[in-house]
């Protein structure tokens, strides 16, 4: 059986997904693919903005939680800020890794920190593994556990060996903020649409924006603030879009987690 990883991960803010850490990962990971007796999985890999957590928790979810391959589909992790503790660090620790099953069977796996899980709607458990022992912990340390987790099937995630006990403090996400930005320049948020005529501000920018029941519900030029193509069930996500060009340019360019401030005229 062949199970598909999105791999996520903070690895070269100006190389994304060419950065030789996801090469690394990946060969990784299909040593111990094979080692379990498994089929190569088909990799795909996604950079996101170094240490963001909030932008890694929204990828996982938007690719979690609108899965359809079910016990198939491994979403793997790692933005690990080491945050946990600010004090000089023994042996490389950090984060401990977790996981979670959600209720349309797809798995998730990668290091607890900030908002990594805190967008989906699922148990999160520890997973019995080192949290120490490397500089490079996605590469030398986690890809056994994600290769037993693939191996573990369709059988209960209850039932996996690795599982350790339910994680409760799971920080919730903050409102009103930037949850992602797009290749177009359109800035994803959990920003709740109402009203109309109003003002955005983000990073220190105010302009006038439109609303509307779609992003192109304006002349092109227009900056419109509408319901984007991102969300799931419970989760609708707006975007802030300028037709024809760069939201994110006409903002200076904000990263997620920044507070987006919506007024009326």
């Amino acid at each position: 059986m062949t199970i598909y990883i999105d791999f996520i991960a903070d690895y070269g803010e100006k190389t994304g997904v060419d950065d030789l850490a996801f090469s690394e990962v990946n060969r990784r990971l299909v040593e111990e693919f094979i080692k379990n007796g498994l089929d190569f999985p088909m990799i795909k890999n996604l950079s996101v903005h170094p240490f963001n957590t909030v932008e890694t928790g929204f990828v996982v979810a938007q690719l979690a939680q609108n899965s359809r391959l079910k016990s198939k589909h491994i979403v793997y992790h790692n933005t690990a800020p080491r945050k946990d503790e600010l004090s000089a660090r023994f042996n490389n620790a950090g984060e401990f890794l977790a996981v979670s099953e959600l209720s349309n069977g797809t798995r998730v796996i990668g290091v607890f920190g900030g908002y990594t899980f805190s967008f989906i709607d699922a148990p999160i458990y520890r997973v019995k593994c080192a949290s120490d022992g490397s500089q490079f912990r996605s590469r030398d340390v986690f890809p056994p556990c994600v290769a037993s987790l693939a191996a573990h099937g369709d059988k209960p995630l209850s039932s996996w060996p690795l599982l350790g006990e339910q994680i409760t403090d799971v920080p919730a996400v903050p409102e009103n903020i930037v949850c992602s930005v797009d290749g177009y320049g359109n800035i994803k948020t959990n920003v709740h649409l109402i009203g109309t005529a109003r003002i955005a501000s983000i990073n220190g920018v105010a302009l006038p924006i439109s609303t509307g029941a779609g992003i192109f519900a304006v002349p092109d030029g227009g900056l419109i603030f509408a319901p984007g193509s991102s969300g799931w069930k419970g989760m609708v996500c707006t975007e802030l879009c300028l037709r024809g060009g760069s939201a994110a340019k006409a903002f200076n360019y904000p990263t997620p987690g920044m507070e987006v401030v919506i007024k009326q005229f």
